[in-house]
This record gives C-alpha cells, sequence and structure tokens, in this order.
C-alpha cells in the first residue's frame, strides 16, 4: 500500500522504527496535556473546539485507506452508542492525504449501518513541496500521532475529565474497559502514566538492543514491556518478529513468531498479517515452512478483510504461487487486479498485471490431468 498506510497500524518493524529521532522531539504521553484538535470540518455533530472540564474523551485517529481502520469502525460506533449518553464524547480523527476528503468522508457516509460517531477531518494547512512518495500531515496528525511516536491507524486517545492524555492505544485493545474504568472510578491515572511510561523506556531500549545486535536483550526488553503494559501484547508480538526473522534473521524461530501471531492478541490485525506475510516471501532463503506459514497468515488477512482488499488478495496469490497452487494464485490474483483498478497506483496496477501473467503463464505450463 501506497504512504502511511504501508506502515501503519502495527506492521511489522513500525513499533522498533518509529523510535528514530524521538529524543530530539516534543513528547506526548499519557498523562500530558491534551493539545488542540484542528479540524477543517466536523460531520455528524457539532464541531468540539476545547475539552469542557469534567467530561471524557476518546479521539481516534483513522485513515480510510488501512484495512485496521476500517475493521475497527465497527467498535468504536459501539462504544460511542454505549459510552455517550454516559458524558463521553467520541469522534473519528480522518487523516486521508486532502485530495482524498471527498472519497474518504463518502466512503464514511455510505457505511451500514450508520456509525453514528462525530468526524472530523484533519486540517492541512500550506506545506513545504514534497516528494510524489510522501504523504503530507495534517496539524492535527502532527500535534497528536507524531509527538505521541505513533505512526499507525487506527490509534485511540482518551482525554480525562482534566483535560489530560489519560490513554493511547489501539481501539480493540481495551478502549472500552479504560472509559468503563473512568466513568466508574476505576481509573488510576497516576499509575496509568506510571505504566506507560516504562513501557515506553523500555520500548525504546529494546529499539537501542536492536540497533546493536543485541538479540536476546531486544527479546527479554520486549517482554518487560509487555509486563508493564499488557495492552501492548499485539504490538510487542510484531517486534518479536521483526527482532527474530528480519533483523536476527532466525527463520525458524522467526517463522515459529509469525506463526503465534495468529493465536495471540495480533490475530485481528490483517495489515499487520499480511506485511509479515508479505516479507517472509520476499527473503531470499525462503523455505517450504516458512512459505506455509506466510500462506496462513495471508489467508488470515484476506479473510479479515472480507477478500475485499487488492494487497491483501495479491499477498495470498503469491502465497498460493510459491506453493505450486497455480490455479489458485490466478484465481486470487485475477481479483486483486480488480479491485487494485480503484485503488492502486499506475506502479501498482502494472505490478499486479505482471504477476498475474507470470501466474497464468505457469498454470498453462502444467500437465494435463
Amino acid at each position: 500500500m501506497a504512504g502511511r498506510v504501508g506502515a501503519v497500524a502495527a506492521a511489522v518493524g513500525l513499533a522498533l522504527a518509529s523510535l528514530t529521532g524521538r529524543a530530539d522531539e516534543e513528547s506526548l504521553a499519557v498523562g500530558d496535556p491534551a493539545p488542540a484538535l484542528a479540524a477543517s470540518r466536523w460531520i455528524g455533530g457539532r464541531p468540539i473546539g476545547r475539552f469542557e472540564p469534567g467530561r471524557v474523551y476518546a479521539r481516534t485517529f483513522i485513515d480510510t485507506r488501512s484495512a485496521s481502520s476500517l475493521e475497527s469502525l465497527p467498535h468504536v460506533a459501539d462504544l460511542a452508542g454505549r459510552f455517550e449518553r454516559r458524558g463521553v464524547e467520541f469522534a473519528l480523527i480522518v487523516t486521508d492525504p486532502p485530495e482524498r476528503e471527498t472519497e474518504a468522508t463518502g466512503l464514511l457516509a455510505d457505511l451500514e449501518p450508520p456509525l453514528g460517531v462525530r468526524i472530523a477531518v484533519d486540517r492541512y494547512d500550506d506545506q513545504p513541496r514534497r516528494r510524489r512518495d510522501e504523504e503530507p500531515e495534517g496539524v492535527s496528525w502532527k500535534g497528536w500521532m507524531v509527538p505521541a511516536g505513533e505512526a499507525g491507524v487506527p490509534t485511540s486517545f482518551v482525554v480525562d475529565g482534566a483535560g489530560t492524555i489519560a490513554w493511547i492505544g489501539h481501539p480493540l485493545d481495551g478502549l472500552d474497559d479504560v472509559v468503563e474504568r473512568m466513568l466508574s472510578g476505576g481509573f488510576d491515572a497516576a499509575a496509568e502514566a506510571a505504566a506507560a511510561k516504562r513501557a515506553r523506556l523500555l520500548e525504546e531500549a529494546a529499539f537501542t538492543a536492536v540497533e546493536r545486535g543485541r538479540w536476546d536483550e531486544a527479546l527479554d526488553t520486549i517482554r518487560a514491556m509487555v509486563a508493564a503494559q499488557p495492552r501492548l501484547a499485539g504490538r510487542a508480538a510484531g517486534m518479536k518478529v521483526e527482532v527474530l526473522l528480519f533483523q536476527k534473521g532466525d527463520l525458524d524461530a522467526g517463522c515459529a513468531a509469525a506463526a503465534d501471531l495468529l493465536d495471540g492478541p495480533a490475530d485481528h490485525d490483517a495489515e499487520l498479517l499480511n506485511d509479515v506475510a508479505q516479507r517472509i516471501l520476499d527473503l531470499p532463503g525462503a523455505t517450504p515452512a516458512a512459505i506455509a506459514v506466510a500462506l496462513r497468515l495471508a489467508t488470515r488477512a484476506d479473510d479479515l478483510l472480507d477478500h475485499a482488499d487488492p494487497f491483501a488478495l495479491d499477498t495470498l496469490a503469491h502465497a498460493h504461487f510459491l506453493t505450486g497452487d497455480h490455479a489458485a494464485a490466478v484465481t486470487h490474483q485475477e481479483r486483486a487486479v480488480e479491485l487494485v483498478a480503484d485503488r492502486g497506483d499506475k506502479a501498482e496496477k502494472r505490478a499486479f498485471r505482471r504477476r498475474l501473467r507470470t501466474y497464468r503463464e505457469a498454470l498453462a505450463e502444467e500437465p494435463a490431468p
């Protein structure tokens, strides 16, 4: 996927890579005052210009090109329906680039059943010229996501009645529990801030260990990070795969960790599963066992996306091709080519068609039954 969406939500390695240079940037963490939210317009409700004392707010940053963002929408809508009558204000922050605003808001408006959640469209002020492959960053993205060290969507921020950040995380990984505890008085803001700080420091230590090639130290630190904040278990699972498979190069241990994604807290993260599968298939020394793991991951990602995402289908077709199932490869790639016509750029469309020709040629060369 192009731009920000190709690296979202928890793509493998993103958690580590996003830490580079953080020390030199302004930070935003649990316990800090919530910054203002900048929007070019609000849809489905009154604009929220400031945080009112005593009221809880939940803000979820999304990009409609992100499979994980779209997957999270029914859950966020359900939480809004449950908690807004108890005084919690929910909003989705759409961060698609400005040229996609009409398409993005139209997609959200056409969803069935209707979301029923207030939507803010991130504001894009004048920005310096950028390379064609660079994504623009909206004012709210730069004010919230960047200083929080969050490079992927969806990401939720909960703001408490004092106007401070009480929680940051994936909306499927505990947002409902946090809001319920805040309303019932069972949420310890100081303890949450301390745990978040410890987890952040451990994450940075894991990144440093990876940079220095200290694989065991990195893995131990990742485990400590989850102990400090269990909600990071899904993120940590992706980091473990990154360390073992793509940094250390331990194919057996790395593929075992990748297979474990299907039975753990990351099993709902279609983009992570697809990204890991794709990267395994691209490994020069990928063994039949590794390819089999990639096929399982790609199949799960495609199922999560209701067989409607061209990039997941492209990965699934590639996995089938490498296992020798050319007929399945052709079937999935034909669907991928059909879908990418409306979503991909010219280079992606050419690449999809080229792979389809390769799969068809392989199928045609098979001996007749």
